[in-house]
């Protein structure tokens, strides 16, 4: 009965993808069931024996991908008043801090 219910988690089981109540019954049950730990076994050997890598194509698209979100990503240029204008901030920071310590 229970292995029509863990079978289903095992691919989610393998890729760590299961919360931690489900991993505990899975791992649990495995330790009991030779049928289901067979059953995981072949599965994990599977994955791990595809030569899985993405065509060309993908690749392409991708790097494209990549490549739009890092340039969406770049911070715009200043203008020309934003510079003058955080210097300006940051000296009258600069001198309040220096006043307020000097009073102290």
């Amino acid at each position: 009965m229970q292995c029509e219910v863990i079978q289903p988690e095992l691919v989610s089981f393998y890729f760590g993808d299961v919360e931690e109540k489900a991993r505990a019954r899975v791992e649990t049950h495995l330790r009991g069931c030779r049928s289901c730990l067979d059953a995981y076994l072949s599965l994990k050997r599977s994955i791990e024996a595809a030569d899985l890598k993405p065509s060309d194509e993908a690749r392409v698209r991708l790097r494209d991908a990549v490549a739009r979100e890092l340039s969406a990503a770049e911070p715009a240029a200043w203008l020309w008043w934003e510079r003058p204008l955080a210097v300006a901030f940051a000296a009258a920071a600069i001198a309040l801090a220096t006043i307020t310590v000097s009073e102290l």
